[in-house]
């Protein structure tokens, strides 16, 4: 026990004092803190200034109808008689240029937003329409024939089964909620992203030890499965810091930061599969880097060479790649039949399955078989890579292939 704590601590401490892992964690967390400020950093480059006051230069009848048409249409402009100058500050002046054709003119002293000036070409708009209602002299009964639309019913020569399989199109693709699919992305972003980073790191250590043969005087003293156990735990644990490291900036973000007007803005509200897909999200994250760092772990027990170490670990590249891939790409597309076939082939599962939890209808079950398949998984790679490492600690011999071919004759 003593000799895998020496070796898991000498590991974990020299990767975290690292100036790679200093830096590259210093920058995600920037990251974070730059995209919990992303409505004011917006705002430094946003020249228009929110109108408060609109001044309408007119009588006091249009007054009285602009005001009433943009309490209509929930503006938080307040409405006001023009008493002369110009418009200055957060005060637009209204004027009725002409009034056949209508045209309208907005003076102000900075840029309107584009959210108000919508809003207003909205309640100008009603207030063109209620004027040539009265100008034409027709009852609101008549002005609301004039404005309904005709409904129109299209008699397709089409089989039941056609139509139920259109229908089953559409319940395939559900509106997806805004959060939930930004913490799916940065899920699988992050996990991508530290699998590489970490799986190389993991395998240059394994077979730098072995290139140099180093190994022979480590395993007269440790056993070589002890000493491959505590190289995967301390690659773990510094990923796992890492990890907790930015899950601890988010929280301090939310502390210091209001998060009312970017959620207002981009629409980051919770349902009800929120709490449930972030929880199933980083437990899948936490796998998903276990798996990953043992099958690193596996791969490089085979290489003698350094040479040999990006041959070496192509496997896991390419399958984290793919599983990147199967779950970005199929965000909007529902539970098709590759989502559902990926999320139970352990490679694929930490990417895929964090996806079937942001609907509805995968289960509870699923995702615990989800769970339990990367857990065996994990057991028989960690094993698997303690065999082949004990047999090949010591080898000589030069390529995968030949490695291979001598661990399976022993």
């Amino acid at each position: 026990m003593n000799k895998f704590k020496t070796t898991f601590l000498q590991t974990y401490i020299s990767k975290v004092r690292a100036k790679s892992f200093i830096i590259s964690t210093l920058i995600v967390v920037l990251l974070i803190f730059l995209a919990a400020n992303v409505d004011r950093i917006i705002s430094l480059f946003d020249s228009s200034e929110e109108i408060a006051t609109i001044e309408v230069d007119g009588g006091e009848a249009a007054v009285t109808q602009v005001e009433t048409l943009f309490e209509a249409a929930e503006t938080d402009m307040d409405v006001v008689p023009h008493e002369g100058g110009e418009a200055a500050g957060d005060t637009a002046v209204l004027s009725i240029e002409n009034t056949d054709p209508m045209t309208f003119n907005i003076s102000a002293e900075n840029e309107i937003p584009e959210a108000q000036m919508t809003q207003i070409d909205t309640a100008l708009g009603e207030y063109q329409r209620m004027t040539n209602i009265q100008e034409l002299d027709i009852t609101p009964e008549e002005a609301e024939q004039l404005g309904q639309t005709p409904e129109v019913s299209y008699d397709i020569a089409a089989t039941a089964d056609e139509a139920g399989e259109d229908a089953a199109g559409e319940s395939e693709t559900p509106e997806l909620n805004p959060l939930n699919s930004i913490i799916f992305y940065v899920t699988v972003i992050i996990m991508f992203f530290i699998i590489i980073n970490y799986a190389s790191q993991i395998g240059s250590e394994i077979a730098m030890e072995k290139s140099s043969r180093v190994i022979e005087m480590i395993v007269s003293s440790v056993h070589p499965i002890t000493h491959l156990m505590a190289k995967i735990s301390a690659m773990i644990s510094v990923s796992i810091t890492q990890l907790l490291v930015f899950i601890i900036a988010v929280v301090i973000a939310i502390q210091m930061f209001d998060f009312n007007n970017l959620i207002s803005e981009f629409g980051l509200e919770s349902n009800d599969l929120t709490l449930r897909l972030a929880i199933y999200s980083l437990l899948y994250l936490i796998l998903g880097l276990v798996l990953y760092l043992a099958i690193s772990a596996l791969l490089g027990s085979f290489v003698s060479r350094m040479e040999d170490l990006q041959q070496a670990l192509m496997p896991v590249t390419m399958l984290s790649l793919f599983g990147f891939y199967i779950g970005i790409f199929n965000t909007f597309s529902g539970e098709n039949m590759l989502v559902v076939i990926t999320s139970y082939i352990p490679p694929f599962t930490p990417f895929v399955m964090p996806l079937r939890a942001m609907h509805e209808t995968t289960g509870q079950l699923v995702l615990l078989t989800g769970v339990l398949i990367m857990i065996v998984t994990i057991i028989l790679v960690v094993m698997l890579a303690s065999s082949i490492y004990r047999n090949s600690v010591l080898s000589t011999d030069t390529g995968i292939m030949k490695n291979l071919r001598r661990i399976r004759k022993e």
